[in-house]
């Protein structure tokens, strides 16, 4: 579903850049995007690394952050990247210990302190990850101490103290004059609308030779399908 920059500043929605599904605008690259033969932004790409605090049989378990989210990691400082997309799901079972690899594997990799700009979402996975099936309620039986390891339980506080950054539904945030929107898991798409609106009033969002980007982990809701389908068709 592709819509224009009028369509999703007008007040619809549309998944625009990056998001955890397929589909969304693609923009192309402004005349002078690469001066001195340098592009004017570079960002990495990760979504679904579903970090375990057990192996299931698959190989994929606590040495996963190691072998792979680090490694990719890693690329992307090797590349430069002012910025790292993770478009949710970084808790395979919603654990706070699986969100801790993440930020501990970040920790090391940008030990040195230049690290890119953060640009994450919470995925379902994130946010309920601990209801899907019974590994967490077996390794934790007792409702109180469960809770503590469970990141929904308080993830405005579990993902402050992880990330060093305060947890957002919806948030704008700038890189080298670019912007970039992102949504959590389970707000409504209505919510980031209304970012886009506001910050529209004090920001140009509609400048040619500079996209905007906004990520999620799931597809506009079915409501807001037919709001951008009905107002293509009168365009």
């Amino acid at each position: 579903m592709n819509v224009n920059r009028r369509d999703f500043i007008g007040g619809t929605l549309a998944t625009l850049g990056f998001s955890a599904l397929p589909g969304g605008l693609i923009f192309a690259a402004p005349t002078g995007w690469k001066h001195g033969g340098k592009p004017n932004l570079v960002f990495g790409v990760l979504s679904d690394t579903h970090l375990r605090t057990a192996n299931k049989g698959n190989g994929i378990g606590a040495n996963w952050p190691d072998r792979y989210f680090a490694a990719a990691l890693e690329y992307f400082k090797a590349q430069g990247v002012d910025a790292v997309v993770h478009c949710g799901d970084f808790a395979h079972r919603g654990q706070v210990r699986e969100m801790e690899f993440h930020a501990e594997a970040w920790r090391r990799v940008f030990a040195d302190g230049r690290e890119p700009e953060k640009l994450f979402v919470a995925g379902n996975h994130d946010l309920l990850g601990a209801d899907y099936g019974d590994f967490v309620k077996k390794r934790y039986p007792d409702e109180a101490e469960r809770a503590k390891h469970v990141l929904a339980t308080d993830m405005a506080a579990n993902w402050e103290r992880i990330w060093g950054e305060k947890y957002e539904p919806v948030w704008h945030k700038e890189v080298k004059g670019y912007h970039f929107f992102g949504r959590n898991w389970g707000v409504d798409d209505a919510e980031l609308v209304r970012l886009v609106e506001e910050t529209g009033k004090t920001v140009r969002l509609d400048d040619p030779a500079r996209p905007f980007f906004f990520m999620t982990h799931s597809r506009p809701v079915a409501p807001l399908r037919k709001r951008v389908s009905a107002k293509r068709n009168a365009v």
